[in-house]
Formats: structure tokens, sequence, C-alpha cells
């Protein structure tokens, strides 16, 4: 019994070995490969062995892996290319576009150079230019067109947007300039009775300043002033900045306030039917003064607005047209 188990891990011990051996012989194992020509060359043989055998065959496998891998990759990269070649040619349409779109942005910028000019002329305001003060002349926005020559179309493009930038960073001065004209030009217009004196702009002319019938005792005389027409209790409001300087009652022009503006004018609102002021108030353009009545001497709803000058009366017309068209049949 003994006996049988040793023989018994004799060949245990033997089993691994045998096998092994029986691999190294199956790898070593060598093949021949004969190439027989149809001609009567004689024929060519080698020997190989399975390693290298398998060693050819996982170099050609590998080759064959690299070219598929190669010709993927120089797939992609060629639709890379067509796609930044389409990317390109957008981009190009675009820039022709900006440039078409930057040629009419010039167009404009040279007309509103020669607005400005004109509008400058008209409000007497000089124009400096930064280029002048500098030292440096460039010319006006005409000269965009006639650019200095570069090489480069797309530098020169470039330069006249720089230009461009400039140009109307210079024109921000004058465009200033012309705001405190307007400005200026408000405030003159506030100090001076020029605003029609009935609120909202409602009534009409009725009688004129000069020779006039009068509508009482029909007789002819000279009117000092404008009567419009307007309903009853219709605001009546300052024509201009002023202060009131005298308000009472007179038989011929009913209820009443002077107002005393700047640069010697006065104003006067007559036949009122109330009076919303007191004397020595300071009153803005378009406050209100009272509301329209026929107190006096005064056949219809009215108000008498009389314009002076010192001690002389003056037509309000010429004043109430400074704004707007003076409408004898608005109501």
């Amino acid at each position: 019994m003994a006996h049988d188990t040793s023989r018994k891990n004799r060949r245990i011990q033997r089993g691994p070995g045998k096998g092994g051996w029986r691999f190294r012989k199956i790898l070593t194992q060598r093949f021949t490969i004969m190439l027989i020509p149809h001609s009567e060359r004689s024929v060519f043989n080698f020997q190989i062995s399975l390693v290298s055998l398998g060693t050819l065959l996982l170099a050609g496998l590998f080759l064959v892996a690299s070219f598929l891998y190669l010709s993927s990759v120089r797939i992609g990269t060629g639709a890379m290319v067509e796609s930044q070649a389409e990317e390109i040619s957008q981009s190009q349409v675009d820039l022709e576009t900006t440039i078409r779109e930057i040629q009419k942005v010039l167009r404009v910028a040279h007309a509103f150079d020669e607005e400005m000019v004109d509008t400058l002329n008209s409000l007497g305001v000089e124009r400096h230019d930064a280029a002048q003060t500098s030292g440096v002349t460039r010319g006006d926005l005409a000269e965009f067109s006639d650019l200095q020559v570069v090489a480069d179309d797309r530098a020169r493009e470039i330069q006249d947007l720089r230009n461009l930038s400039e140009r109307l960073g210079d024109s921000l001065e004058p465009l200033r300039e012309i705001q405190r004209v307007l400005r200026s030009r408000e405030e003159l217009l506030s100090d001076i009775p020029n605003l029609w004196p009935v609120g909202g702009g409602v009534g009409r002319v009725l009688r004129e300043f000069g020779p006039n019938i009068h509508p009482i005792t029909g007789a002819w005389y000279i009117h000092k002033g404008t009567v419009i027409a307007a309903p009853p209790g219709s605001p009546v409001v300052a024509s201009a900045n002023g202060r009131v300087v005298e308000m009472g009652y007179d038989p011929e022009y009913g209820l009443y306030v002077y107002l005393r503006h700047k640069y010697g004018f006065r104003t006067r609102y007559s036949h009122l039917q109330r009076v919303a002021v007191r004397e020595g108030q300071d009153l803005l353009q378009g406050e209100e003064i009272g509301s329209v009545g026929n107190s006096g001497l005064s056949p219809e709803p009215g108000l008498d607005f009389v314009v002076k000058i010192g001690t002389d009366v003056v037509d309000p017309a010429a004043f109430l047209k400074i704004r707007s068209r003076l409408d004898r049949r608005r109501m």
C-alpha cells in the first residue's frame, strides 16, 4: 500500500515537468514552407518555427491596425480641414459684410459731419478739432475715401475705423457746445413772454393788437394787447418766468394781474374770473395765475393779454410766434 502511494507521488511530480517539455517542443517545432514557381525555376523553401510564425502574424496584425488607425486619423483630419475651410469662407463673407457696413457708417459719418458744421454755423459756435489743437492735420470725413495707401487692405480698414473713432470723439465737444447753446436758448425763452397764456393751448385770437372796433361801444380804438377767447374757468398761465408785482380790479379790465420778467418785460392778464397768486410771488413759465372770465368791460369770456417792454406796449403776437405758429382759429 505504501509502495503504490509512493509511485503515485512520483508520477504527480513528473507530470508538470513533462507537460512543460511538450509545450516547449511544440513552440520550437519547425515548419517547412515551399514556394513552387510555375516556371522551371528551382523550388524555394525555408523553415520557420511556430514562435517565429506567431511573431510574424502579430507584426502583420500590428501593421494592419496601424494602417487602419492612420487612415481614420487622415480621414478625420481631412474632415476637420474641410470644416475649417468652410469656416474661413464664412468668415470671409462676414468680413466683406462688415466692410460694407463700415462703408455705410463712413458715409453716414460724412453726412453727420456736414450737418454738424451747418448746425454749428447756424448757432454761431466755432468748431475746434483735436487735430487742429494738437497741430495734426487729418482733414474732414470726406478724406476717409482717400486714406493713405497701405499695403494691406485690412490695415487700411482698421485705420478707417480708428480715424472714424477719432473724428466722432472730436464731435463730442461741439455737441456739448450745442447742448449749452440750446440750454441757454431754453433759459432765454423761459424768461421771454412767448408761451400761450391759456393753459393747454386752448382758445383763439378774438382781437389783435392795433386798430379794432370796441365790442361794447362800437367805436374805433387802438387795442394794446391780444384778446384770446376761451371757455370760462380755463387756466391762465404765466407766459414767462416772473414775479407778481401788481394785482387788483379795474372797471375796464376787470380782475387783473401784472408780472415783471427779465430784460424789462412786463405782462398783464385781464378779465380774470379768479386769481390764484399773491403779490410778490415768483412764478415759473406755465404756472397758473388764475382762470379765464369776463370781468370788467368784456362781452364774453376771454383773456386780454398785454406785453410791455419798459413803458412801451408791444404786439404779443411777435413773441407768441416764437414757439409755434399763432393760430387765430385755434380753440
